[in-house]
């Protein structure tokens, strides 16, 4: 089918008026085709491809509101305009409703026809490039789609990885702290037992970056909460005596504190709650070198949806952290600069499990810090409050 797209059938039984239009077209610009009768003008339909048509309604054979149904039918995208006289046998209604795009009152003034034309081909450049427009949104989503699910995917081979070659990993780590342990009673000399001493404390910093591994590999499974019922106060004061050891090693000084605000029964994860705290904890113990160590819980909203919001603060003396990193130290395998010395080792693993539980318990997590003046970690939960003496199964800890 030859190529005419943009161009104007002009259609008109009447030989006279037919060259008038094709007048007026032509000093607009336009190209176009003329057409004698309604079934002239349906073969060219067929040969040609058309922009707009303008016909005439009262033509002997097939007329215009035969031809425009036709146009309709076969050619939804062709605009129409039909001009139309005073006449007992189509109203305005009926060619609207035909399907015509506008309508033009014969006799007409050639600018009155080149308004209209202007305006349609105006409308079909736009309709054209917001046509264009979505296609590409189409497809960048299109491709967002698939660039989001290759990750996905990449993301579960990872974590599978990570998870089996971190318990493949346990399974000789297991037997090599057992056997250091038979070795610890057997009879060594001062320079044995110092070897095994090093030999127990790298053993323990590689079992601590393998359940680090598996921590973070079984961050991205969970979906869920799982809630039971705590008393804060119990909560914390056991949470710090599972870190005071290595605290008490570095000469620290670790405590907690609540507001007293804080309901003596509440509702909520504890375990994500307790695995973001002793991270925090170990984090702080591992880059404070003197000083202290303080957990501290408050009441950050009282009248929240269904309860109330904690906020959990771990402050510390420590090294602190530079303001361009602060933001970098919740991302997977990140470390603030100082913490790549020796005396910090690890696989920065922590930060990123307690970003990714946070949400579970509708929470958020971020920093305070400056360098060498410490630093302060907060997050918050959200949890339902209880009354404890109507509760029997409330989760504490002598």
């Amino acid at each position: 089918m030859a190529d005419l797209s943009g161009k104007i059938l002009i259609v008109d039984d009447d030989p006279d008026h037919l060259a008038l239009v094709g007048r007026y077209a032509a000093s607009g610009g336009h190209n176009f085709q003329l057409a004698e009768s309604g079934t002239e003008a349906i073969n060219q339909l067929k040969r040609f491809d058309f922009t707009v048509v303008i016909t005439d309604m009262i033509m002997a054979g097939t007329d215009g509101m035969q031809l425009i149904r036709h146009i309709r039918e076969h050619s939804p995208l062709i605009s129409i305009i039909a001009m139309t006289g005073y006449s007992n046998d189509y109203s305005y209604t009926d060619v609207i409703k035909a399907g015509a795009s506008d309508f033009i009152v014969k006799p007409f003034p050639k600018d009155e026809l080149i308004a209209k034309l202007r305006r349609i081909f105006r409308e079909k450049a736009l309709f054209h490039n917001l046509r264009q427009e979505l296609q590409y949104h189409k497809d960048v989503s299109a491709e967002l789609l698939a660039a989001r699910n290759t990750v996905q995917r990449a993301n579960e081979v990872k974590n599978g990885f990570i998870n089996t070659i971190s318990h493949e990993f346990l399974t000789p780590m297991n037997g090599i702290l057992g056997f250091l342990e038979l070795l610890t009673e057997t009879t060594l000399s001062k320079k044995q037992q110092e070897f095994l001493r090093l030999i127990q404390l790298s053993a323990d910093r590689l079992l601590g970056l393998i359940n680090q591994l598996l921590d973070f590999s079984h961050s991205e499974d969970r979906r869920h909460r799982q809630d039971i019922n705590f008393q804060p106060r119990s909560i914390l004061d056991q949470t710090v005596k599972g870190i005071a050891p290595k605290a008490e090693e570095k000469g620290l000084k670790l405590s907690f504190s609540l507001d007293h605000d804080i309901p003596d029964a509440l509702q909520g994860d504890l375990n994500i709650i307790q695995q973001i705290l002793n991270s925090l904890l170990e984090n702080a113990v591992k880059f404070t070198e003197r000083g202290e160590i303080n957990i501290h819980a408050a009441v950050e909203q009282k009248k929240a949806p269904d309860g109330i919001i904690l906020r959990f603060s771990v402050r510390d003396t420590g090294c602190g952290i530079p303001a361009a990193k602060q933001e970098e130290i919740f991302s997977p395998f990140s470390q603030a600069d100082e913490y790549l010395t020796r005396r910090h080792e690890g696989a920065g693993l922590g930060l990123a499990i307690c970003s990714r539980l946070v949400p579970m318990i509708d929470g958020r997590i971020w920093v305070k810090s400056k360098p060498r003046q410490g630093s302060t970690f907060y997050f918050t939960a959200r949890l339902r409050t209880l009354n404890p003496q109507s509760s029997s199964s409330i989760l504490s800890f002598p």
